[in-house]
């Protein structure tokens, strides 16, 4: 496969290629987020796009034993082609919402202001996209007149206008598994109707399609308590990724793939919370007996192989032009112990995720030190060819640009994209009748009471 740089192009992609098509190309393409970058009269590159698949939790210190193994293929040939780096999270260590919007903003929370997954205390509504103070990439983009496409970003409900369509996180809230029905799932409001049959719901999943994630075969039987609600619990993150999955596809099977394109996927966070104790028992003080450990034990591991055949398969369907971006918001550790007993939920988190990018504007080779998620808006932005706003907290990772686009492609500056009537202060959070039951999952998750 010839090497890829900011000034190369490699034989076209077709959408809906198979895996081992992509596999060809896939120098051409980068890593878990892809970001759309089109000039054409905004920017001063060639067209271009960009995609980023966000990977909640996801850690190199579980990637690097995989990759050694040859069981992350799609990953490593964006590494080999791109580059890699650590991913620096918030400090002190945040919830989920806070560092993905930090992601999409380049600001950190006071500015942004999602602090957690409510507002406030427990009792208070959920945080939404309501509560937003500073503008995501998406909306600066869409207002410079790129398309965009997002699909399942956190804090991201209710659906707000953008230039393209966004599928909110609470879309993978089934219906079909006594959720309620809530409005502003979509926009526009009309592709509700069109994505609704795609929502994978977890009574629906079989288990053979989490059996390549289980261990053993007496997980099938369901006799144990313990044993049939880990089963349950993994077809439940399954089936959220599994929604977002087939959206996304269905997306860029059906539309001219957007200019910016972004897509979360939580399974590896949901995963590492649950199924870590079975994975390393020797970090956790509940005794397990054996049957759990082989049935779960290799539950994470295996879920970052299912993530690295998605990467592959976004690769497949994007544009030879794309730049790929794939992050994580921050790594994972285990239960902390303390003189306390063992601390869960947040603190379970690693301040240290990671990022591989590959594609035009991408160095080939490139180890990034001192990335964090403060960065990615800028970096985006730089890449795009627009000026990215002195008031972000982050920088531009120049080190993982290619030298030939920096210096076709210089960074230039804005004072702000805010608007002075959005900068004073976010609208209330609304509440909706889903609230109780995501409330419901985060207290079993321990991130809040």
């Amino acid at each position: 496969m010839a090497s890829m740089n900011s000034q190369q192009t490699g034989p076209s992609r077709r959408r809906g290629g198979t895996r081992g098509q992509w596999l060809a190309v896939a120098a051409l393409m980068a890593g878990v987020a892809v970001v759309a970058l089109v000039a054409g009269g905004c920017g001063s590159g060639p067209d271009k796009k960009v995609v980023i698949i966000g990977l909640d939790g996801m850690d190199w210190e579980i990637i690097d034993p995989l990759l050694e193994e040859g069981k992350m293929p799609n990953l490593a040939r964006v590494i080999s082609e791109g580059c890699r780096g650590d991913f620096h999270s918030l400090m002190p260590l945040q919830k989920s919402p806070a560092i993905w919007t930090t992601l999409a903003t380049g600001k950190g929370i006071q500015k942004h202001g999602i602090g957690g997954f409510v507002e406030g205390v427990e009792q208070q509504p959920l945080m939404n996209s309501k509560g937003w103070m500073a503008r995501s990439i998406w909306d600066i983009l869409g207002e410079k007149g790129y398309s965009v496409g997002i699909v399942g970003w956190l804090i991201t409900w209710p659906a707000l206008e953008v230039n393209g369509y966004l599928v909110t996180d609470r879309i993978a809230y089934s219906p079909d598994d006594g959720y309620p029905v809530i409005d502003d799932l979509t926009y526009p409001p009309e592709l509700l109707e069109e994505v609704t049959p795609l929502r994978q719901s977890v009574t629906g999943m079989e288990l053979e399609e989490i059996a390549d994630l289980m261990g053993g075969d007496l997980w099938r039987e369901g006799e144990d308590a313990d044993t049939w609600g880990g089963v349950q619990t993994i077809r439940q993150i399954c089936s959220s990724d599994q929604t977002i999955r087939n959206i996304a596809k269905h997306m860029l099977e059906t539309r001219e793939q957007p200019d910016f394109l972004a897509v979360y996927f939580l399974g590896c966070d949901r995963a590492s919370h649950r199924f870590w104790g079975p994975m390393r028992p020797w970090t956790v003080d509940t005794p397990m007996g054996d049957e759990i450990i082989e049935a779960f034990g290799s539950i994470v591991p295996n879920y970052y192989r299912r993530m690295d055949t998605l990467i592959g398969e976004m690769i497949d369907m994007v544009d030879e032009d794309s730049t790929i971006i794939v992050c994580s918001d921050h790594g994972f550790r285990g239960p902390l112990r303390t003189k306390d007993g063992l601390q869960l939920g947040l603190m379970m988190h690693r301040d240290t995720g990671m990022i591989a990018a590959v594609g035009p504007g991408i160095r080939s080779g490139a180890t990034v030190t001192g990335a964090s998620v403060l960065d990615l808006t800028p970096t985006i932005l730089a890449l795009m060819g627009e000026p990215v706003g002195r008031d972000m907290d982050g920088f531009v990772l120049t080190e993982m640009l290619d030298e030939q686009f920096l210096e076709d492609s210089p960074v230039r500056y804005v004072e702000t994209y805010e608007k002075e009537s959005e900068e004073a202060e976010s609208e209330e959070p609304i509440e909706s009748e889903l609230d109780d039951a995501i409330k419901e999952e985060l207290r079993s998750l321990g991130y809040i009471e």
